[in-house]
């Protein structure tokens, strides 16, 4: 998905109606962490959840456990594709998930390591 670069009175996100205007109603861009394409326009909250939608219905388990496990792949997944210049830990707390797990995440996107970050002293 592609970010717009224009300008707009308000945006809404099509999934959950969340609007974002100025107060002093001058014109706006769309925000850093949405998207607006063909599909319509999606806060960060509701691209989340649309990935790992995408995943669950792909898959023909009823098992709960199997889809809470894929729905959480998805969701990390989405958010190394979003942000692979992130360290894992920081992708891991965005998801409440392990380091390990974002790791994984990353080999099997195929995805580079992200830059180590030195410590502030």
């Amino acid at each position: 998905m592609r970010q717009s670069s224009r300008n707009a009175m308000s945006w809404t996100c099509d999934g959950c109606g969340v609007s974002v205007s100025r107060m002093d109603g001058k014109r706006v861009p769309l925000p850093e962490a949405w998207v607006r394409s063909k599909e319509g326009t999606y806060c960060l909250l509701c691209r989340r959840e649309r990935a790992a939608q995408a995943a669950l219905d792909a898959t023909p388990s009823d098992s709960l456990q199997t889809r809470a496990q894929l729905r959480r792949a998805a969701l990390i997944e989405f958010e190394v594709s979003r942000r692979p210049g992130h360290t894992d830990g920081a992708i891991a707390k965005t998801c409440r998930s392990s380091v390990s797990a974002v790791a994984a995440a990353r080999r099997r996107l195929k995805l580079p390591a992200p830059p180590v970050q030195r410590s502030r002293s």
